[in-house]
């Protein structure tokens, strides 16, 4: 994997080093960023990519119900197997409910890492969000 692009800050906006350059992340840091971004754009989102996007605006201000829950976990769960570097079997979603908030915690594992990879995803009444853990 020698994938390269521009590292994003924890908010995931563009970000300056001391030089003015923008600093750059590589291989399965650069992998993660990508899952995030992914988890951030609709489907159809990029002209370039129809299948890039994991859709999770289309849970804003859902019900919370067994369906809902099981249509988001299979949703992201079949857009990280996509990923051929994760391990299918480390792929675990828990999502919790308050109020008008679901909160998706995706956990899950590159092939050549021995610690899992953590995504905390925030869907309220008009927004997605992933906190960086």
């Amino acid at each position: 994997m020698k994938d390269t692009d521009i590292r994003l800050d924890d908010s995931w906006q563009l970000t300056q080093a001391a030089d003015g350059d923008a600093p750059l992340c590589s291989r399965l840091d650069c992998l993660y960023q990508n899952i995030v971004l992914e988890a951030l754009t609709q489907p159809g989102d990029l002209f370039y990519d129809a299948e890039f996007g994991w859709g999770l605006y289309d849970f804003i201000q859902s019900e919370d119900t067994e369906l809902t829950r099981l249509e988001m976990t299979q949703r992201v769960k079949s857009k990280l197997q996509r990923r051929e570097v994760i391990l299918p079997e480390t792929i675990g979603i828990t999502i919790t409910r308050a109020d008008d908030t679901a909160r998706l915690r995706c956990t899950f594992r590159f092939a050549g890492e021995d610690e899992a990879r953590t995504l905390n995803i925030v869907i309220d009444a008009v927004s997605v969000e992933v906190i960086a853990e």
